[in-house]
């Protein structure tokens, strides 16, 4: 089977996951998830260090997903999360596949839509981005806080929605999550700030 079909079966059943959010935004996200690729992805596989813990989350999750997501998981593309702007070294704990998008596996001018990595032990610090951001937990449980909120806990199967410009920080403590990620609106990178 080609990596499209592979990869194509788990984004319709995100897509479908997605539908389960009303809102615009999963709406949106939704739409752009079933439409099928018949291209090869323009990016080839590549992987991060922070990587290193997905197999262990995919084979202990009782999401569906997750066997979708094993059968592609070596045609995805990973990179640094930030736009370049995290501290050196955060690749170690923290990765980032932009699946559709811009600049992604399949392009896509109006919509992101990937997945994140983010180990144990690591905080993603309070940033912000002109996109709206709508997250659902696969797994993992991380530490979540929004505008002025503390941290609060997020566990597989939620949903995490973030307005555009909206501050956020991600904490993990014990264990590392993996979380699927959209962003619509204004999708241009150049706004991400810390």
């Amino acid at each position: 089977m080609l990596a499209p079909h592979r990869l194509n079966a788990f984004l319709h059943a995100a897509g479908d996951r997605f539908a389960a959010h009303d809102s615009d935004i999963a709406r949106q996200i939704s739409g752009a998830l079933k439409i099928t690729q018949s291209a090869p992805p323009a990016l080839p596989g590549a992987t991060l260090p922070a990587c290193s813990v997905l197999p262990d989350l995919l084979s202990a999750s009782q999401d569906d997903l997750a066997a979708l997501l094993i059968a592609c998981a070596g045609d995805l593309h990973w990179r640094c999360a930030g736009f370049g702007k995290l501290a050196p070294g955060t690749e170690q704990k923290l990765a980032v596949t932009e699946i559709i998008g811009p600049n992604a596996m399949f392009p896509h001018s109006r919509l992101r839509f990937g997945l994140l990595i983010q180990r144990e032990g690591f905080h993603y610090p309070r940033h912000r981005h002109a996109a709206e951001e709508l997250y659902l937990i696969l797994g993992g449980t991380a530490h979540w806080a929004a505008g002025d909120q503390p941290h609060a806990p997020r566990a597989p199967g939620g949903f995490v929605h973030h307005t555009s410009l909206q501050p956020h920080s991600m904490i993990t403590r014990t264990e590392p999550m993996l979380a699927m990620w959209g962003w619509a609106g204004d999708i241009e990178g150049a706004s991400y700030s810390l």
